[in-house]
C-alpha cells in the first residue's frame, strides 16, 4: 500500500515529488469604458482559480500586454481606443496560439460578429447584457460555451 506524507506546504507523493497547486488563470481585460474593465477586475480577482493582470483600453497595446502580462485569457471588446478589436482576434490567435481570447462585446448583430469572431479564433463570445457569471465561466476552459461552427 502506497503512503503520502503530508507537510505543511502540501503534500508529498511517495517519490518524493510535491503536488503543484493549480496555478489561476492569469486573465487580462481589453476594455474602452474604463469603469466597466475596473468592475471586471475585482470581480475575477474574487476568483479562487482566476486573477486579473492588466487592463488596456487601447487597440494597440492589446497584444504586447497580452506578452508582457504572460496571460492565459484575454477578455476582448472589439470596441476599442484606437481601432476595432476585430482585426486583433487573428492576430492575438497566430502570435499567441495558447491565448484564449473571448469576445465580450455590445454588438447588436451578436449571431454574424459570433460567427466571424470564431472565424478569425476566438474560443467564446459573451454579449455584455448576460449576467457576469456566464463571463467567468466562459473563462475557465472546462466551462467555456464553444462558438457553433
Amino acid at each position: 500500500m502506497l503512503k503520502a506524507d503530508f507537510r505543511s506546504d502540501g503534500p508529498i507523493l511517495p517519490t518524493g515529488i510535491a503536488l503543484e497547486a493549480t496555478k489561476p488563470l492569469r486573465v487580462l481585460i481589453a476594455e474602452n469604458h474604463r469603469d466597466l474593465s475596473d468592475v471586471m477586475s475585482q470581480l475575477i480577482d474574487t476568483e479562487p482559480d482566476m486573477h486579473c493582470v492588466g487592463q488596456v483600453s487601447d487597440a494597440t497595446e492589446v497584444l504586447a500586454a497580452a506578452r508582457d502580462a504572460s496571460a492565459d485569457v484575454l477578455i476582448l471588446d472589439l470596441m476599442l481606443q484606437g481601432g476595432s478589436g476585430l482585426p486583433l482576434v487573428e492576430e492575438l490567435t497566430n502570435a499567441m496560439p495558447e491565448l484564449r481570447v473571448i469576445i465580450f462585446s455590445g454588438l447588436a448583430n451578436s449571431e454574424e460578429v459570433a460567427r466571424e469572431v470564431k472565424r478569425r479564433g476566438a474560443a467564446a463570445f459573451v454579449t455584455k447584457g448576460c449576467d457576469f457569471q456566464v463571463l467567468l465561466d466562459a473563462l475557465r476552459p472546462s466551462h467555456a460555451p464553444r462558438l457553433a461552427g
